[in-house]
């Protein structure tokens, strides 16, 4: 499939969570409205490093972005008078990155694989599973204060997925890691790095 790559420096993407973002470059604001328009995803690409030359070649991978990608679909919350926005970005899936293609968009469109994944907790993970439930119901009790707010988030954190992807985007302080854990193709390794830095005392 096609994907339009929004590069951003050290930020991870997980296909359980959604994203707020603030648009204010004019390439992105159509990327944005081009995504809407086509149905054409947008992936978040992790840039290890924001502050190099981000120069890709049509017909090859993109050598400034890792390959393993989370992606979605745009939501505009807000379209402001100076043109930026407010979005969310839905997570909808995992994608490996293959060569850029050539396109007259001012931003990079690539071709782009989808990841399948094993979302299957095995029976031995499942009390290590419930911890980290416990362990993040109580981190939400502590950090949410707005009862309504901390309500609607425990709503949105049903599957084992959405839990992991929760764990990743707010808890795990390492970028490397949150994007190790991205990679991950298996619940069950994601629950077994998880409950690894729980006990080693490397969360947030």
């Amino acid at each position: 499939m096609e994907i339009f790559v929004f590069p951003l420096g050290r930020v991870v993407f997980y296909p359980s969570t959604s994203k707020p973002l603030n648009i204010f470059e004019p390439r992105y604001v159509q990327m944005v409205k081009d995504s809407m328009a086509s149905g054409t995803p947008i992936a978040i690409g992790y840039v290890d490093d924001p502050e190099g030359e981000h120069i890709f070649h049509y017909g090859q991978p993109l050598s400034f972005v890792r390959p393993v990608v989370g992606y979605g679909h745009p939501i505009i919350l807000e379209e402001r008078i100076d043109g930026s926005m407010m979005i969310f970005l839905q997570g909808q899936g995992k994608a490996r990155l293959g060569q850029a293609i050539h396109s007259s968009k001012p931003y990079i469109v690539c071709e782009a694989e989808v990841i399948s994944e094993n979302h299957v907790v095995d029976p031995h993970q499942t009390r290590d599973f419930v911890t980290l439930n416990k362990v993040l119901v109580s981190w939400i009790t502590n950090h949410v204060p707005d009862p309504s707010n901390r309500e609607q988030f425990l709503k949105n954190i049903r599957s084992p997925e959405e839990v992991i992807g929760c764990y990743a985007s707010y808890l795990v302080a390492d970028h490397d890691m949150q994007q190790l854990i991205l990679e991950s193709n298996d619940i069950n390794e994601k629950i077994h790095i998880v409950n690894g830095l729980i006990q080693s005392g490397e969360l947030v």
